[in-house]
C-alpha cells in the first residue's frame, strides 16, 4: 500500500530537499520509494533520521499535524508547552495568518528548548514571512518548517533522559505511516 499524502517519487528526490546525516546516507540506493527508505532507516534504528526524512515528505499540514500528535501524547507539557501544541494545531485546522502569527507568540513563550516550542515554531515557519506584520516581507526558506517539525518529535520523543526514547520513536513513526495512508495519526495508547 502506497503512501496517499506523499508525491510518487523516489526517496532520493525528497533528500534532496535538505541535508541528510550520516545515519541515513549508507540506506541509499537509487530508485527506492520513500516507504522503502523509512523502513530501512526504522530497521537500522536511524530513528532520528527517519523522523526528519518523513517530516520532509509529508505535504506542510500533514507534517505539522504530526508533530502535533507526537506532542499529544506527552502529559508533561508546562502550560506554555501546552499552548504551543494548541497553536500548531489550531493552524492545522484555520491555516490563516492570524494562526501562524500566533503560533509564533507561542513558540517564544515555550522557547525552542522542547517539542512544544519547536511545532509551534513550524507552523510560523511554514509560509508567510519571518519579519514583522508590517515589515517586509522575507519569506522563510522551503522546508523550514520541516526541520522544525523534525527538531520537534525527536525532542519530544528523547527528553527528558531517553529512557522512552526507542519506545516513543517507533509509535511516532507509526503514527506518520498512519498519516502518510491518509489517517489522522491516532494509532492508540501514549508512550
Amino acid at each position: 500500500m502506497s503512501y496517499v499524502k506523499i508525491p510518487q517519487v523516489f526517496a532520493d528526490d525528497i533528500l534532496k530537499l535538505y541535508q541528510p546525516q550520516d545515519g541515513i546516507l549508507p540506506l541509499i540506493e537509487p530508485g527506492l520509494t520513500p516507504q522503502q527508505l523509512l523502513e530501512r532507516a526504522v530497521n537500522a534504528g536511524q530513528f532520528a533520521d527517519a523522523v526528519i526524512f518523513l517530516a520532509h515528505a509529508l505535504p506542510v499540514r500533514e507534517s505539522i499535524w504530526w508533530g502535533c500528535c507526537c506532542a499529544g501524547l506527552r502529559s508533561d507539557w508546562s502550560e506554555q508547552e501546552q499552548d504551543a501544541i494548541r497553536s500548531a494545531k489550531a493552524w492545522v485546522h484555520t491555516p490563516d495568518e492570524t494562526s501562524r502569527r500566533y503560533a509564533e507568540q507561542a513558540a517564544n513563550t515555550a522557547t525552542l528548548q522542547n517539542g512544544a516550542g519547536w511545532i509551534a515554531q513550524a507552523v510560523f515557519w511554514s509560509g508567510g514571512s519571518m519579519t514583522g506584520p508590517t515589515d517586509p516581507v522575507v519569506p522563510p526558506p522551503e522546508y523550514l518548517y520541516a526541520q522544525a517539525v523534525g527538531g520537534s518529535i525527536n525532542l519530544t520523543a528523547i527528553l527528558p533522559d531517553g529512557a522512552e526514547a526507542e519506545n516513543r520513536y517507533r509509535q511516532f513513526i507509526e503514527m506518520g505511516i498512519n498519516i502518510a495512508h491518509g489517517g489522522n495519526g491516532n494509532i492508540g495508547s501514549a508512550a
